[in-house]
């Protein structure tokens, strides 16, 4: 787009006015209800509520969507690119075989999709614990049947390290809102 690539992370940057206007058309809410915070890399990061975050998931997921679905399978191919090899994000991704897609933010955010289904799931744990989002999107994983046991017992072993003698424990059922 020939933008200056020094200065992307500014608020009056095109990039960031163009996310802005995407996320709003998407959302179908006025793109000055949408507030930016700044993340851990300094990258402007929306401030949205879990119902818009899971919205925007489902139309991730949906297919319906070209720019979103090329997304999508980008995601998918090269899921390394999320996270790493052996964190949670990229351990989703492989063990779905590219069905889930997961992206976790600061402070305790989730976020879920099964591709081609069009339902986004978002959570916060509200202390911002990482190991209890883990642990929480693991077990909706399981109760939706997206990722077999055997493959959840895998993400655990890689990415739930505990010490000797901790033990965590979800319960908790389901819940589903439409927007």
């Amino acid at each position: 787009m020939n933008w200056p690539l020094d200065s992307y992370l500014k608020g009056d940057h095109p990039l960031q006015i163009e996310i802005f206007r995407i996320v709003s058309e998407l959302l179908e809410i006025p793109s000055s209800e949408i507030k930016a915070e700044r993340d851990d890399c300094g990258a402007p990061t929306l401030f949205l509520k879990l119902l818009e975050m899971s919205r925007l998931y489902s139309l991730l997921s949906s297919s319906e969507n070209a720019e979103l679905e090329q997304i999508s399978r980008a995601i998918t191919i090269n899921p390394t690119m999320i996270s790493d090899n052996n964190k949670f994000d990229t351990e989703i991704i492989k063990a779905s075989h590219g069905k889930v897609i997961g992206k976790g933010g600061a402070e305790g955010i989730q976020c879920l999709c099964k591709v081609n289904e069009g339902i986004g799931l978002a959570l916060k744990v509200e202390d911002g614990s990482k190991r209890a989002k883990h642990a929480v999107s693991l077990h909706l994983l399981k109760q939706l049947e997206w990722i077999s046991d055997l493959r959840i017992q895998d993400i655990e072993e890689k990415v739930l390290n505990f010490s000797e003698g901790v033990r965590l424990e979800v319960k908790g059922k389901l819940k589903f809102q439409e927007s």
